[in-house]
């Protein structure tokens, strides 16, 4: 009567919502700023951060980021990452079950003078249950939970990082292509000069001088050009890597210059939105939820627990039908709790505490260093904004400049070093202004990133 009662108490405390340690529903961020301090950038617009790449235009760009997510090493153990945690709440979720086991076996034995044998079946099922009185094992549960939900953060975050990776690689391709041809370009208006300099010169108009500068022009051009080769192959095979492949595998086409020069538009969220849509502030949540859970787990240890354990059993001799005849059963109810290692139980709690406090304090390091990182961006978008029209300007002046000094020149009103100077500028003008451009689109990249752009918002909240 007595172990009946105990099991029935057993039962009632288990299925009754009792559960040591606090109930975690969600993070005290930091006051934020309800609109950034520094300006947003000029021409925002409503979209879907989840894709801020679409707003590029270029299917090339889109095509390659879909590769990267699909093969990329880091992707791939991030989704395994995920399977493991599953996995791991799965098993924790499997211990509110009670554990069961079975036994079926047989004997023979007999004597060599008699030749007579003697043969016996056994066999029998027992059971045991410890009732989550206390829930430990819910808040273990809870505990895996919240490490499933870090394990999708942190995935989301390894993809958004991977987007301006391959982004950033993919502009800098475009820019050294560009480079490229624009030295070209620029080597073959110099050798131009240098042909209708030689010809002045035979002809006693001009000096040597003039000639030997000229050369210096052309070879200065004609050196920066292997570099600039060198430059693609490098950005190729480090989009290769980020791809998931070899560069002998990556196909890559120029685009048309209305889509690399493309400044697009961007959707700006509020400070705010930054708490469910970075994935590292969500992940930084799901470690505190976790952490508060396995305070709940080490007070749970401090509490008596209950097991439950029954068993039947049968036996039978060479007659197998008396098998069932011959049945036994058992079932028995025990308390355990620890007396003599209190002091460690009630340090493993001060432990859990003041992990919980730290972790609340990696949450609000997270959520301010993630508000600094759009403010440095928005900083950085303003200036290379404000600077890039004057960058055009002095392309334009040195073009304008380039093409008078050699006219001047030939109507011997200059000499020959203001060409050459002239010449030298617009080139680096223009280079200039292909960089400034491409960096442009590469801090638009990190602003999305930085605002939690990069992949669907399907993470569990709390």
């Amino acid at each position: 009567m007595k172990i009946t009662s105990l099991i029935l108490l057993s039962l009632t405390l288990s299925l009754s919502s009792c559960m040591m340690g606090p109930d975690f529903s969600e993070a005290q961020s930091p006051n934020l700023p309800s609109t950034w301090v520094n300006a947003t950038p000029p021409q925002s617009a409503e979209g879907d951060l989840a894709t801020w790449w679409k707003q590029f235009r270029d299917p090339q760009l889109e095509k390659i980021l879909s590769t990267g997510f699909s093969s990329n090493p880091d992707m791939i153990s991030a989704a395994l990452s995920i399977g493991q945690a599953e996995s791991a709440l799965r098993s924790t979720q499997s211990g509110m079950l009670p554990s069961m086991g079975g036994n079926l076996g047989s004997s023979n034995s007999g004597n060599y003078d008699t030749s007579n044998s003697h043969g016996n079946f056994n066999g029998g099922l027992s059971a045991s249950w410890t009732p989550d009185i206390w829930g430990a094992t819910r808040r273990e549960i809870e505990a895996n939970f919240a490490a499933l939900g870090s394990s999708n953060a942190a995935a989301a975050a390894t993809r958004t990082a991977l987007s301006v990776s391959i982004s950033s690689a993919y502009f800098q391709w475009i820019e050294a292509k560009e480079n490229l041809r624009i030295a070209r370009e620029q080597l073959n208006y110099q050798e131009h000069t240098y042909r209708i300099v030689r010809d002045l010169v035979n002809e006693g108009f001009k000096s040597e001088l003039d000639l030997q500068e000229a050369i210096v022009t052309i070879s200065s051009t004609r050196s920066s050009i292997p570099a600039f080769e060198a430059n693609i192959r490098a950005y190729e095979n480090n989009l290769a890597a980020l791809l998931g492949t070899t560069v002998n595998n990556l196909k890559l086409k120029m685009p048309a210059a209305s889509v690399y020069n493309l400044t697009p538009r961007i959707p700006i969220n509020l400070p705010s939105d930054l708490l469910r849509r970075r994935p590292d502030i969500v992940r930084a949540e799901y470690e505190l939820a976790g952490q508060s859970a396995l305070e709940g787990v080490a007070i749970a240890r401090l509490f008596p627990d209950i097991s439950l354990t029954g068993s039947t059993g049968s036996s039978a001799g060479t007659d197998f039908a008396r098998f069932w005849k011959s049945s036994t059963w058992g079932l028995s109810a025990s308390v355990s709790e620890t007396i003599f290692n209190r002091s460690a139980l009630n340090e493993n709690v001060a432990q859990a505490e003041l992990a919980t406090l730290k972790s609340a304090q990696s949450y609000r390091k997270t959520v301010i260093e993630a508000f600094a990182e759009v403010e440095r961006e928005l900083i950085s978008y303003a200036q290379l904004t404000s600077q890039l029209p004057e960058y055009q300007r002095a392309r334009d002046a040195s073009k304008s400049a380039s093409e008078l000094s050699l006219r001047r020149y030939n109507e011997g009103l200059t000499d020959f070093l203001n060409v050459s100077s002239a010449q030298r500028s617009w080139l680096s003008s223009e280079l200039k202004l292909i960089s400034t451009k491409q960096t442009i689109r590469l801090a638009l990249a990190r602003l999305c990133a930085a605002m939690g752009g990069g992949y669907e918002t399907n993470l569990t909240q709390f």
